[in-house]
């Protein structure tokens, strides 16, 4: 029991040093150019898991202070994944600041350690943008999956260590495909393992310990 809390506990700094993006799931959010999703904090690194379906999806940006702005796109390496997906920054005058465009872009592989899956990364960008407020549009084909990918800094608070814990194999299941075995046989799915076998073994222990002093 205690090797297990032991090697959970040596696993987290390791983790959330190596996992970059902060993951955010927002495949069953509906937004608007009225009802953005909000992107708190622009310049922390974050991987937002999204899908395209009747209309664009729209992203907000509300900031006090000037941002070294990073946009890029990724899209999960699946049969039949499109790559017609563009991605607009523009200022609330609805002046464009930025444009990603993946028709045309050379998109390479790339596998993911910590959550175990594959993907292609496509065109990114990085441009400086002053205190203001801001829309991310993404559009293109109809089902199209799509991961936005903002801000260049890595900042894994203990919180989104819990968050990306749970999100992961979630995100394994229903964004790539993945059937339950594959979508924890990754770093975070062991350590839930672990984790789960460890309060197992604390309350087998306790209730054991207990039973033996009423004896």
């Amino acid at each position: 029991m205690k090797k297990i809390l032991i090697l959970f506990l040596l696993l987290v700094p390791f983790v959330l040093d190596a996992y970059a993006h902060q993951p955010r799931m927002v495949t069953d959010l509906d937004s608007s150019n009225t009802n953005p999703i909000l992107i708190e904090e622009p310049e922390v690194s974050k991987a937002y898991y999204g899908r395209l379906e009747y209309s664009p999806e729209f992203y907000a940006i509300s900031s006090n202070k000037e941002v070294d702005m990073y946009l890029s796109l990724q899209v999960p390496d699946l049969p039949m994944q499109s790559t017609n997906i563009t991605v607009d920054l523009i200022d609330k005058n609805g002046v464009f600041l930025a444009h990603l465009e993946g028709v045309g872009h050379k998109w390479t592989k790339f596998h993911e350690d910590f959550g175990n899956a594959d993907y292609l990364a496509g065109p990114s960008v990085r441009t400086p943008i002053p205190a203001g407020i801001y829309t991310i549009k993404v559009s293109g084909d109809e089902n199209a999956k799509y991961v936005l990918v903002t801000g260049f800094e890595e900042r894994f608070p203990a919180q989104e260590f819990l968050n990306a814990l749970v999100l992961v194999p979630k995100i394994n299941i229903e964004f790539f495909g993945m059937n339950p075995i594959q979508a924890m046989a990754n770093i975070f799915g062991f350590m839930i393992i672990g984790l789960a076998a460890a309060i197992g073994f604390t309350i087998l222990f306790t209730v054991r310990r207990i039973k033996r002093k009423k004896l």
